[in-house]
């Protein structure tokens, strides 16, 4: 994760939630924070990326002028997802291991997949959790970029490329 303070200079080319704007000098195009949501010229925002400069990977923002965090995929939504995804395939899945394994296979199908939809749930939850108290941790004067990793999560150590040319 990473986060990002930005002071957008100008917004342009609003459409439908899609968004492209200029900050330092520099411009991204086709941003989407949420549907709804488009950043206003002048406003600061601290937003939060899965990669550091990916704009189209938004994983959460905050106006730092209030405290109201947005997140691209909320537990709730991811929840829905899942109990849809369970009623159209979860069906299939323990019908198919109860025919071809018998009850004992059918039983561990439907409860191995009922664990992996909580096991989901709960890993969106967390990383949601962490999302929004990064972006919380954003003071309003604070500009540029801050990488934050995950709680428990090693960052990858920089090794010299071997095929890269000698300085």
């Amino acid at each position: 994760m990473h986060i990002e303070t930005v002071r957008f200079d100008r917004v342009f080319d609003v459409q439908s939630g899609t968004f492209s704007f200029e900050a330092g000098g520099k411009r991204q195009f086709a941003v989407i924070f949420d549907n709804e949501l488009v950043p206003t010229a002048g406003s600061t925002f601290a937003v939060a990326l899965d990669e550091p400069g990916n704009w189209q990977q938004v994983i959460g923002w905050r106006d730092v002028s209030g405290s109201t965090v947005g997140l691209k995929r909320s537990a709730v939504w991811v929840a829905l997802d899942l109990l849809f995804d369970i009623w159209i395939i979860g069906i299939v899945i323990p019908i198919a291991a109860l025919l071809f394994g018998g009850p004992w296979a059918g039983l561990v199908a439907l409860v191995a997949m009922l664990v992996g939809a909580v096991a989901i749930v709960v890993g969106c939850a967390r990383r949601n959790r962490q999302i929004e108290r990064a972006l919380l941790a954003v003071s309003p004067g604070q500009a540029g970029a801050v990488t934050t990793p995950f709680a428990g999560q090693r960052m990858p150590a920089h090794r010299p490329d071997p095929t890269a040319p000698a300085r």
